[in-house]
């Protein structure tokens, strides 16, 4: 109640927000019905946080009951604890399924660009959850409009600045219908930093939407560690169940 609260105040209206929704009212872009902060509380309640038990190191929610979810051990799960990671940890709000599906899709290609603030609420959430009492220096993301977005107005809620120091100097494939090997190959080298002294020695939390293979995250990671970064951590708002 307290999170849904929380988006509800977060979205103000002016005179010609009002003026203009006589005529076009704004609606819950999960499920359509009319309501002023575009995500009614009934949809919001259905949005469940991971609350299961995670792996320690990329945050994937352990299933007891199958074989190959053993307890962590000091690496990680069975699914990363071969992996040569260049972050920290890994934490996400949410898993990557029914309305937050629609939620990511509205800001993203349809750009209801309004949905930052509540994407930026969840993500609170999360960070509270997992890294309030970190030390971070920097909140950076995967260059782009809709991203840069949100983290700009996540910056303004947890009070760390979000550096903007990554470019983008390749141009890539789509990921979507690649596999692992393919998504990380596709990804290699697409990324630079602006400022190569601003990391160096700082904590660096890197924010993304969706979290699927991690290819494009830990080629950020592997950038920010190159640049003499300390600690990065990764905080997303979805991660598909893997």
């Amino acid at each position: 109640m307290i999170l849904i609260q929380k988006i509800q105040k977060k979205v103000n209206k002016n005179l010609i927000d009002i003026l203009k929704n006589i005529f076009t009212p704004p609606l819950c872009v999960i499920c359509g019905k009319i309501d002023a902060g575009l995500l009614c509380e009934e949809c919001i309640s259905k949005i469940k946080e991971i609350e299961d038990s995670i792996c320690d190191c990329c945050g994937r929610p352990l299933l007891e009951n199958k074989i190959n979810d053993r307890k962590n051990t000091e690496k990680g799960c069975n699914f990363c604890k071969n992996e040569d990671f260049n972050f920290y940890k890994h934490r996400s709000f949410t898993i990557y399924s029914g309305g937050i599906k629609k939620v990511i899709k509205k800001y993203k290609y349809n750009k209801i660009y309004d949905l930052k603030e509540i994407i930026s609420i969840f993500l609170l959430h999360a960070y509270v959850k997992y890294y309030k009492n970190e030390k971070i220096d920097y909140l950076e993301t995967v260059p782009g409009i809709h991203m840069n977005m949100i983290c700009e107005s996540l910056s303004e809620l947890i009070k760390i600045p979000f550096a903007g120091n990554i470019s983008r100097i390749k141009k890539i494939t789509k990921q979507q219908g690649l596999d692992f090997a393919q998504r990380r190959n596709n990804i290699k080298g697409a990324f630079k930093v602006k400022n190569c002294l601003l990391y160096y020695g700082k904590n660096v939390l890197v924010v993304d939407d969706v979290w699927t293979t991690g290819s494009t995250m830990m080629e950020i990671a592997g950038v920010l560690k190159k640049a003499g970064a300390n600690k990065i951590y990764l905080l997303t708002l979805t991660r598909g169940i893997q």
